[in-house]
């Protein structure tokens, strides 16, 4: 198991160990898909004694279980806010497909003045989809 974990914090050791990685949080927001599946295997305790052996850096289970929740809650707000603009995305798309399909239906209930015109509708293909209503 203890190798299992280690391979799961590869990464995280690799960027706590980079004298160029900003923070210890930097690291825990890179790794939080390693973390995830570290955390299902082990407690926090094993996992920072795992990066302290690993890295000689000091920092106890609350800290890092604390470090692992913020990006939790920045990562599902995130997911949140792409869900919200994707779901405004899809009303105009759809606003804008029944506009276009309402000025499409009254321009053909228009009257017919012209033979030619009639000809043009008798000629028209249905889509009995399109059809609401049975009209």
């Amino acid at each position: 198991m203890g190798d299992s974990i280690k391979e799961n914090l590869k990464e995280l050791i690799f960027l706590l160990r980079d004298p160029d990685t900003k923070s210890k949080q930097s690291a825990f927001n890179a790794c939080y898909r390693q973390l995830t599946k570290a955390k299902d295997l082990a407690s926090w305790e094993t996992i920072v004694k795992t990066i302290k052996s690993e890295t000689g850096i000091e920092f106890d289970s609350r800290i890092a279980s604390n470090m692992y929740g913020r990006t939790k809650r920045k990562l599902e707000k995130k997911l949140s806010l792409r869900v919200k603009i994707n779901e405004e995305q899809n009303s105009t798309i759809k606003d804008r497909y029944n506009t276009e399909k309402n000025k499409e239906v009254k321009l053909e209930s228009r009257k017919i003045e012209n033979p030619g015109d009639l000809k043009k509708l008798r000629s028209r293909t249905i889509n009995l989809d399109d059809l609401e209503n049975g009209d």
